[in-house]
């Protein structure tokens, strides 16, 4: 099978061995691009469920009393869209509140 696609890319007039290396660039560019985007929701849902533990039962609009037990069991379970919801749903309608720091004297 190789032996037949060098005689075919030999009559092209293209080396096997840049058609591998096209194959190889184009590889090593989704795995480039996949870890991004992986590395980027990752970072995300880290963010949503520290703002989820962070805020306060009555600031969630559903759900009742265990509103925030339940968002963060969904966004512990199932991870792949769910903090993009989180976010659409609960952090950009109500933002939290800034607890005031005490200063070291």
């Amino acid at each position: 099978m190789e032996t037949l696609m060098t005689i075919i890319l030999g009559y092209l007039g293209i080396a096997a061995t840049s058609v591998y290396a096209v194959f190889f660039m184009i590889w090593f560019y989704f795995i480039i691009v996949s870890t991004i985007i992986s590395t980027a929701l990752f970072v995300f849902w880290v963010i949503a469920l520290i703002d989820c533990i962070k805020r306060d039962n009555k600031d969630f609009a559903i759900g009742g009393e265990n509103a925030k037990l339940i968002w963060i069991l969904i966004l512990i379970l199932v991870r792949s869209i769910t903090p993009i919801v989180y976010y659409l749903l609960i952090m950009k309608k109500k933002p939290q509140k800034k607890i005031p720091r005490k200063k070291k004297k």
